[in-house]
């Protein structure tokens, strides 16, 4: 049986309890205990998210046959990680983007790179173990890990893959994006003595750009402080989703809601003095933890069936190629191992997980690189995926 049918847990009140405690007793093994510090409040919640779904106490976060997605869920992914971006970026200075724009850049195309090349040699490599959609299913990866979920979707629709090849790429993708989010949080610790790090810069260039909890300081909030952001950040995403279908009827084809809800926040960071405002990295911190506990509660072993393995497996080479031409050639550009852990992120999970990162790890100046290349992704993946796709269908 899937853990949706026996879930201990299933109201979304009763959902979002367990999920908070959960986020509540990470921050706390945080604060209290050197080993889990070190390994961070994001890998701890999304690997009890993770638990708690596999043995039931929590429903399953991603549809199982077996009913409807939790409406706690549907609150985290659809509302609270478009919120969390926009009080997030509301509050950033960014002078932080000082000094990053190049190597940044330069990450990325490795990272598109790695992903190009892992997913070739991925397919030839399991052409026969996953049949003859084999091209499409790698069209379909090319494009999601440079892009993220909506460049997945698109490409799948254009080259028309089966219902169930479609089901099992989504379910070994969100277990891959889940252990590939530890990774890149993991990584830069235990390889940071190898490469140029963020910790080794001058202080006057890594000082925090807010005044909220990413400082390491204390923090002043004000209740009228949040209540203008929260109403700025909704009237913000509110408009940005209230254009995306007219601007699409204008130019044909639908442009993501997060580039508009991104660039209006950027463009109010960057104009006016908002992010002088507390409590907006408070605010979006608690969003991303629930969509990170969301994020773990996706990770259902029992969905991979049938290809599922197979799937898997090509995943695995094609991250595993990503990560060594990232890391690989992203040491010989002598590029800070921080950064190559947000660009890797941003192509592999999207701009809401490249964010995340960032945030959970406070690496102050890759917040907002980190979404504009996970942006970047979104609006190159498409193009990338369906070229790939036919390139595979040549060569398989």
């Amino acid at each position: 049986m899937h853990p949706h049918e026996t879930a201990l847990v299933t109201s979304p009140l009763g959902v979002g309890a367990v999920v908070t405690l959960l986020i509540a007793g990470s921050f706390w093994l945080d604060r209290r205990y050197r080993w889990f510090s070190w390994l961070g409040t994001a890998i701890l919640v999304i690997t009890g998210g993770a638990v708690l779904a596999n043995i039931g106490v929590i429903p399953p976060s991603i549809e199982t046959g077996s009913g409807p997605v939790n409406p706690f869920y549907t609150f985290a992914y659809d509302y609270g990680v478009p919120l969390a971006i926009v009080y997030i970026l509301l509050s950033t200075d960014l002078r932080a983007l000082r000094g990053v724009g190049k190597p940044a850049l330069i990450a990325f195309v490795l990272a598109s790179v790695g992903t190009l090349a892992g997913t070739v040699i991925g397919a030839w490599l399991l052409a026969d173990a996953i049949g003859p959609e084999m091209w499409k299913l790698g069209g379909q990866f090319a494009a999601s890990y440079i892009g993220g979920g909506v460049n997945y979707a698109a490409v799948g629709q254009a080259v028309h893959t089966s219902g169930s090849l479609y089901a099992a790429g989504a379910a070994a993708d969100n277990i891959m994006t889940n252990l590939w989010m530890v990774a890149t949080a993991v990584i830069p610790t235990l390889l940071a003595r190898f490469y140029p790090s963020i910790r080794n810069r001058r202080e006057t260039d890594t000082a925090p750009a807010g005044n909220g909890f990413m400082s390491g300081g204390p923090t002043t909030v004000s209740i009228h402080e949040m209540t203008y952001l929260t109403a700025v950040a909704l009237t913000l995403v509110a408009i940005s989703q209230w254009i995306t279908p007219i601007v699409a009827r204008w130019v044909g084809f639908e442009i993501p809601t997060v580039i508009y809800y991104t660039t209006f926040a950027l463009l109010l960071s960057w104009f006016t003095p908002i992010n002088r405002w507390g409590g907006g990295e408070e605010l979006g911190n608690l969003m991303l933890h629930f969509f990170f506990a969301t994020m773990g509660a996706g990770t259902i072993l029992s969905t991979l069936v049938n290809k599922g393995p197979a799937v898997f497996l090509f995943l695995t080479v094609l991250v595993g190629v990503h990560a060594l031409i990232v890391f690989g050639l992203g040491k010989w550009a002598r590029i800070e191992i921080e950064t190559l852990s947000i660009a890797s992120q941003a192509t592999v999970g999207g701009p809401s997980t490249a964010l995340a990162l960032a945030v959970s790890q406070r690496w102050t100046s890759l917040v907002t690189p980190g979404v504009l290349l996970g942006v970047l992704g979104y609006a190159i993946g498409t193009y990338v995926g369906i070229a790939t796709a036919r390139l595979l269908q040549v060569l398989l």
